[in-house]
């Protein structure tokens, strides 16, 4: 099979299809828009050259018109004839492009070869009108098809603003963990024990050691024993250079980050008291408080809490930037987080989870 597919951000879509298909040939069709459709074209190239998805040499660029409804249908004819692409071999994505691209590719798609679109519920339909009316069938892509994928080369083809300063540390499972049942490692973790000692750990992260640190190695050796094939920890994320700046100064930093069913998933972990008992245990401090002071102590309360919300906003934006629209963010806590926080996260499609809980 040799598919044609309209590039877009959002590079899920594309490798989920192009490793359920396994097409002999891939042509990635962008737009000149360099930040919607061109470098991210560019980008997914290098990633699908690095990879074992599509053989070597066989990803092609091609651009489209992206205002110019016709002049797509007769780019895409002008790329058929002259490469000499074989209508009953092809197959279009319409999946990602702006409308009318999509428009327009679908209705050449349909009328020379077939069509097929890739919903987030990772279910397949193909178009097809040999008879001149379309016909349609669906199939569902398992998710754990891209499983094995690195996460960094990943993050490094769907960040945009943003590059890879450093990658961390690649989080493998020990062959001591293999055979140790679920119940027993939880059970042991909950005792205290360092979980790198079930870990294959290689690479380093930038700064010092501090306490946070050992429930992301627990946090990352439970999800290695569910399944999970690797966990990048400790992920420094820098803006990217352009216009002959260089920058050098990271900006963010990712604790865990892992694929998984067809989804780049972010971890946030903290290991820490929580204000609310920060506050209670300054009220503890000083019984006598005057009324004047009492009402400065809620205030602050109150706005260590709505800290909280923020954080788990500014972790929703790092994977969306990070993981695209199909994103995902964990946040592994040791305190139960105020009620309002709580209520924001499943709104927010934000998993939370307590340390006790792993």
């Amino acid at each position: 099979m040799i598919l044609l597919t309209l590039a877009s951000k959002q590079i899920w879509p594309h490798l989920l299809t192009i490793a359920h298909l396994k097409p002999s040939q891939v042509w990635l069709l962008h737009s000149d828009d360099v930040f919607e459709s061109r470098g991210p074209a560019q980008r997914l190239k290098r990633l699908l050259d690095a990879s074992e998805l599509v053989p070597k040499g066989a990803t092609r660029l091609a651009s489209l018109p992206d205002s110019d409804f016709d002049g797509v249908e007769q780019r895409l004819d002008q790329i058929q004839r002259e490469e000499g692409l074989p209508f009953s071999d092809c197959a279009v994505s319409v999946t990602g492009g702006n409308k009318l691209m999509s428009t327009s590719a679908f209705r050449w798609a349909v009328r020379h070869a077939r069509a097929c679109y890739l919903d987030r519920r990772n279910q397949l339909t193909w178009f097809a009108a040999p008879d001149g009316r379309v016909k349609t069938h669906t199939e569902i892509i398992p998710g754990h098809l891209t499983d094995e994928l690195d996460p960094v080369a990943l993050l490094r083809c769907q960040l945009d603003a943003s590059e890879v300063h450093h990658h961390g540390q690649t989080l493998t499972l020990a062959a001591s963990a293999l055979s140790l049942p679920e119940g027993e490692l939880s059970r042991r973790l909950q005792q205290g024990q360092d979980a790198r000692t079930w870990l294959s750990i290689a690479g380093q992260v930038r700064g010092e050691p501090n306490e946070g640190d050992a429930l992301e190695f627990s946090t990352a050796l439970v999800l290695l024993k569910l399944g999970v094939h690797r966990v990048q920890r400790g992920l420094h994320l820098k803006v990217r250079s352009a216009g002959g700046v260089a920058t050098r100064n990271p900006h963010a930093e990712i604790d865990l980050i892992f694929t998984w069913g067809g989804r780049l998933w972010l971890v946030d972990c903290k290991d820490r008291k929580s204000t609310d008992s920060l506050v209670e245990a300054l009220r503890r401090e000083l019984p006598r408080l005057n009324p004047e002071a009492s009402a400065l102590l809620d205030r602050i309360q109150k706005e260590l809490s709505i800290g909280q919300t923020k954080a788990l906003k500014e972790d929703l934006l790092a994977v969306r930037e990070a993981g695209g629209l199909l994103g995902n963010i964990v946040c592994v806590r040791k305190s139960d987080l105020p009620e309002e926080v709580a209520q924001f996260a499943p709104h927010s499609h934000i998993q939370l989870v307590g340390k006790n809980n792993l």
